[in-house]
């Protein structure tokens, strides 16, 4: 970790004129002194992530990469270029990047920090995500009641510990948080938005050492009102991979020694009981996390629905999702946009299920931004098999709409998740792991046999391959397998699917001699009709 400054702070944050909201704009590259364009996320960040702090634990390695990342736009927008050293961010520090570096910049790829004025001319503003290497914690930690984890005997081998803010312990949101003597600092009413404060390298692999998250990192120290969401990608030349939302699993460290650290349940840490919404015949219900079963990595999140079957009505489990350290004036802010990671309205989002409990449907809800927006229920396959349950966000037949003022459309440019939503009317154990937003995911009902791309595959579909027969027609929506040819082979793809709602069914398909026994009545009527 090298030694940093207040000369990180020179020629910054003095009182400035507004930005273009080409500041939010996705960087495929950026310009580095001695080193020219640089790759963003593949080359840079990893760097930085490793000469800055490369040592800390995994969530504190993605608490730096968004903090890197958020800088060097903030630079990238006030100067056009970053410098390499402690008066920015250093580059090219001694060796290479690890793997958990790289896997820390892709983790949060494209997540960028910033907060809303709500004081003045009521905008959005990048902030400029000071750091310092700061003091190194030694007492206790209360992840529920976190305080001010420096202590005055703390060991400061750089004295840059003055330059650290506890805006979360302070309770500063704001224009009460004025931010880092690093930076120019502004007053109550009149901010410095883009100065929320400065973060410990040492403090946040400490938190993250406690199994603390790195959005909860993140707000420890820049604010509980400090907002995350991914750059845009419309109009650039970047395309983002599949991000998960939120992980259940252990993870390692940059330094060896630490071994195994005990991961967290992310932004699914309350109460499955919490919400109001939630019925009350679910009394007794409970998630945690679970190292029995896992879709991904270690660890997956165990939901026990206890059910009362005296209230002889169906139950509605809003399982809520949001930071822990989001709560500000008595507010928990969950499932809310401030708590949650923004993202673009394109792909997919969705999560993976398991369980051996019949009589579950499924669904998920969006702040849209500022409504709600219900995904339509899915059934629950009971077969002790993990599923994948998924949502197009631009396509308007899997949406409905929920809370005031929604309309059963994601229109929003940037939405976030609320919540996970259970229906049934029994006791049942589910398994929940890999929350995800996969940009690049795209809906093509035909490739499973929707052919009239109504949701489900059915027999209206068999019409529509039945009146298309030996086609060769290019694009019909037919040609299941995408040959130019409508035929059987489009005819088996739609029956080994029959019965699904695709875009949200499982990619765990059954095999087809399954779905047959399932279905055999209907395709026994229809498969007299079918041509050799």
């Amino acid at each position: 970790m090298p030694i940093r400054y207040a000369a990180l702070a020179l020629g910054l944050l003095l009182p400035q004129a507004l930005c273009a909201q080409s500041e939010f704009d996705a960087q495929p590259t950026i310009n580095v002194t001695g080193s020219g364009l640089v790759p963003m996320e593949s080359d840079y960040l990893p760097n930085v992530v490793k000469s800055e702090n490369g040592l800390a634990s995994f969530e504190a390695l993605k608490a730096q990469a968004v903090a890197a990342r958020t800088y060097a736009y903030y630079q990238i927008d006030n100067k056009g270029f970053i410098n390499d050293g402690t008066s920015d961010q250093v580059y090219s520090g001694p060796g290479s990047p690890r793997q958990i570096h790289f896997d820390a910049a892709a983790a949060t790829e494209g997540e960028i920090l910033w907060v809303r004025d709500d004081i003045g001319v009521q905008r959005d503003v990048l902030i400029a995500a000071f750091y310092v290497a700061g003091s190194i914690p030694s007492g206790p930690f209360d992840p529920d009641n976190p305080g001010v984890i420096s202590e005055p005997g703390d060991t400061d081998p750089t004295s840059t510990q003055q330059w650290v803010t506890f805006p979360y312990a302070d309770g500063e949101v704001a224009g009460f948080n004025q931010g880092t003597p690093l930076g120019f600092q502004g007053t109550v009413n009149n901010p410095n938005w883009p100065n929320r404060g400065a973060k410990s390298q040492n403090g946040a692999d400490y938190l993250s050492d406690n199994s603390v998250n790195y959005l909860d990192i993140l707000k420890y120290y820049y604010g509980a009102d400090i907002q995350l969401r991914t750059a845009q990608t419309e109009g650039t030349s970047v395309e983002y991979g599949r991000k998960v939302l939120t992980t259940f699993d252990d993870y390692g460290s940059g330094r060896a020694s630490d071994g195994t650290i005990d991961g967290h349940e992310g932004v699914f840490h309350r109460s499955p009981t919490l919400s109001g919404s939630t019925t009350a015949n679910l009394a007794g219900s409970d998630a945690v996390r679970d190292d029995a079963e896992s879709h991904e990595g270690s660890h997956s999140q165990r939901i026990d629905f206890v059910y009362n079957e005296a209230s002889g009505e169906d139950f509605l489990m809003r399982h809520l999702s949001g930071a822990k350290y989001s709560d500000t004036d008595g507010a928990s802010n969950a499932a809310t946009r401030l708590a949650n990671l923004q993202f673009e309205s394109i792909g997919s989002v969705g999560f993976w299920l398991k369980t051996d409990d019949a009589g579950l449907e499924v669904s998920l809800a969006i702040d849209d931004p500022e409504t709600g927006e219900r995904g339509v229920r899915r059934s629950v396959i009971a077969d002790g098999e993990w599923h994948e349950y998924k949502w197009g966000l631009d396509r308007n037949a899997d949406w409905e709409a929920w809370t005031a003022g929604g309309d059963g459309v994601i229109d929003g440019i940037n939405v976030s998740l609320d919540s996970v939503q259970f229906f049934g009317s029994s006791d049942a154990t589910v398994y929940l792991d890999t929350v995800f937003w996969d940009p690049g995911d795209t809906f093509n009902p035909t490739a499973v046999g929707d052919f009239n791309a109504d949701g489900v595959v059915d027999a209206a579909d068999y019409t529509v391959w039945q009146d298309a027969f030996l086609s060769l027609e290019e694009g019909h929506p037919a040609d299941a397998n995408g040959d130019g040819f409508v035929g059987n082979d489009d005819y088996d793809i739609w029956a080994a699917n029959y019965g699904a709602t695709p875009g949200v069914a499982s990619v765990a398909v059954p095999e087809p001699s399954a779905v047959w026994g399932v279905s055999l009545a209907v395709i026994v009527g229809l498969s007299s009709r079918r041509q050799a």
